[in-house]
């Protein structure tokens, strides 16, 4: 089966940041390395906007868009974990990005992989293609989840009415459910992590997951984020484009094809996916 690949950017305001910036964009040194990286290996890149970000930045995202391989998708419209899928969070990311691309969505991510019943309803009201919120994996903590039930691989989710979408979940390594993610590679180390990866390997579709704030978090002065939260974000700050890089390259070794999601969700549109009823959604 073809192998495909996904680089992922969730396009949010740094986390912690009082001010509310994106040094990825601000910074000409992040800003040229990212675009290095992207362009020495030939990859596209498919960004999960908050779509109220494009008045503020959208010429940072014009510049971006002539420079790489983009593609936009929708990241919500205001980030709100405790609103991350109800119906004016997707009325509006849907208006503010046909407004900016002249295109209606394909897709949509919700904050922090905060999707439920009711917001996937808003998607297939809305008419969107795909959803790429579910990670199928465990997290404890105040917006934890415990999705080891969830599929590792694209599936469909199917309403009564007929309307279905296609769910990308965040890419885990397959056995131990680790998310393909810059975050999770700094967090463990490139020894460890690159042993668990060539050890277990990935499923043949598969999303890399990243956000502006992995490249640098250490560097973002008077953040709100403390303790251990603060300690696991920051570790293996400098070295972070380098993990990027080595991810990249990767999967470059295990032979998949980089593409947008939009090309992916094509690609397995046409495969006799696993279908999960809406009606039974957990």
């Amino acid at each position: 089966m073809k192998k495909l690949a996904c680089i992922t950017l969730d396009m949010e305001p740094d986390y912690g940041d009082p001010e509310k910036r994106i040094r990825l964009l601000e910074n000409p040194e992040f800003l040229e390395r990212y675009i290095s990286i992207i362009n020495k290996h030939n990859v596209k890149v498919t960004m999960f906007t908050v779509t109220n970000l494009f008045e503020k930045f959208g010429d940072a995202f014009r510049n971006l868009e002539k420079q790489i391989p983009l593609e936009y998708s929708v990241h919500s419209h205001t980030h709100d974990p405790h609103n991350a899928c109800s119906l004016g969070e997707v009325q509006n990311s849907k208006q503010a990005y046909t407004q900016f691309t002249s295109k209606s969505p394909n897709g949509y991510r919700a904050p922090i992989g905060r999707i439920d019943k009711s917001g996937l309803g808003h998607l297939l009201d809305f008419g969107f293609s795909y959803d790429a919120s579910v990670y199928p994996s465990i997290r404890p903590g105040k917006f934890g989840y415990s999705n080891l039930h969830m599929p590792n691989i694209p599936f469909r989710v199917m309403r009564a009415d007929g309307k279905s979408l296609i769910e990308f979940p965040f890419t885990a390594i397959e056995k131990i459910r680790i998310i393909f993610a810059l975050g999770y590679a700094k967090l463990l180390g490139w020894a460890m992590y690159s042993l668990l990866l060539n050890t277990f390997g990935l499923p043949n579709q598969t999303l890399l997951l990243s956000h502006p704030h992995d490249f640098y978090f250490a560097s973002i002065p008077n953040t709100t984020v403390t303790g251990l939260e603060k300690i696991a974000l920051s570790r293996n700050s400098i070295r972070a484009f380098d993990y990027f890089e080595k991810m990249i390259r990767f999967l470059a070794q295990q032979k998949y094809e980089f593409v947008f999601i939009s090309e992916l969700a094509s690609h397995v549109d046409q495969l006799p996916l696993q279908q999960l009823e809406w009606e039974q959604w957990k």
